[in-house]
């Protein structure tokens, strides 16, 4: 905190301010004027740590180095392949290795450089993602006075329907020749998990008496936002796991291969579009999680539900399927007639 003050009525205004644990006294003026515009300005410096944090001369490579532990520790899987592949990348194209030379040019640069190189820009986005929550933390841990990153704005992104599956191309899939991908299929549609939920789905989060599956952190994995949800099993999805191979060992996971072993994330990705073509239907494994909540919205579940569900941090994120209610809005008030 810093104050202003007199030792004697018109008397010289002192500036007090604490920096670093220690405390500085500063002439100004006899002018209450000056004195307030001083006070202003530390006031301000101090909030953007621009004054009392010694410049270290730490390389770029310790930052990167503590993030990624950072990361790993607390973050998910996907989070930290990615983290390592865009740092390296981002290290490999500054001409510096010093962390006090970094500017916000050299970034601004960067994520041309990217756009320029063809990567599209919701791509680019996640890269900045990752390297502005990299200099934030930098800053937090006292490696760095500010983040250069700090004022960096991403692209602006063309806004796209959610890709969903109709009830006739879910019907394709779930009668298929190929049991495992319908059984995927099956869950996906019928409970909107991700990818990795699925993945780190074990038995011990699934209780059938109740028919409610729990979304929950593993001792070596975490769920996005570090979220636990539950979510009702309808008969379809109960049906389907009561029809899964192998035991109900309370660790096991649910989906696993002829060995036994967990599925691996690119494999199932790589394996469901391989399904897809073989059936020429348009769409991706994350499209079962849309068809999830675009089919419960057309059928009159509303936004805040349908965002509990999938376990949305903001309403804001499902709000991308309220467009699939106007039409049933329409018909209910129809039926309204005053």
């Amino acid at each position: 905190m810093a104050r202003i003050y007199q030792q004697a009525k018109g008397g010289t205004w002192f500036l007090d301010y604490a920096v670093d644990g220690k405390r500085v006294r500063k002439r100004i003026s006899r002018s209450k004027r000056l004195a307030d515009l001083a006070l202003a300005d530390i006031q301000v410096k101090l909030e953007r740590r621009e004054i009392g944090f010694a410049q270290t001369d730490k390389k770029l490579d310790d930052l990167i180095e503590e993030y990624l532990k950072h990361v790993k520790a607390n973050g998910i899987e996907y989070s930290h392949t990615l983290s390592v592949a865009v740092l390296e990348r981002f290290k490999g194209h500054l001409a510096t290795e010093r962390l006090k030379n970094i500017s916000h040019l050299q970034i601004e640069k960067y994520k041309n450089w990217r756009r320029e190189s063809g990567i599209l820009p919701s791509s680019v986005n996640r890269e900045l993602a990752v390297i502005k929550a990299m200099f934030n933390r930098g800053v937090e841990w006292g490696m760095l006075p500010r983040s250069p990153a700090a004022a960096i704005k991403k692209f602006k992104e063309p806004k796209r329907q959610a890709k969903f599956f109709t009830q006739a191309e879910i019907k394709k899939m779930l009668e298929s020749n190929e049991p495992v991908m319908a059984r995927i299929v099956s869950l996906l549609a019928n409970t909107g998990l991700r990818r990795d939920e699925l993945l780190h789905l074990t038995w011990g989060d699934i209780n059938l008496e109740r028919k409610v599956l729990t979304v929950q952190a593993k001792d070596d994995w975490r769920p996005k936002d570090y979220e636990v949800r539950h979510i009702p099993l309808n008969a379809a999805v109960v049906k389907t796991l009561n029809g899964l191979p192998g035991g109900r060992d309370p660790k096991d996971c649910v989906f696993r291969d002829g060995f036994g072993n967990p599925y691996l994330a690119d494999f199932m990705t790589h394996r469901f579009k391989k399904f897809l073509r073989k059936l020429k239907i348009d769409g991706s494994l994350h499209s079962l999680r849309h068809t999830f909540a675009s089919h419960l919205i057309m059928k009159g579940a509303d936004l805040y539900s349908v965002s509990k569900l999938l376990g949305h941090a903001s309403i804001k994120t499902t709000e991308i399927y309220a467009h699939l209610a106007a039409d049933h809005l329409t018909a209910a008030v129809e039926r309204l007639q005053f």
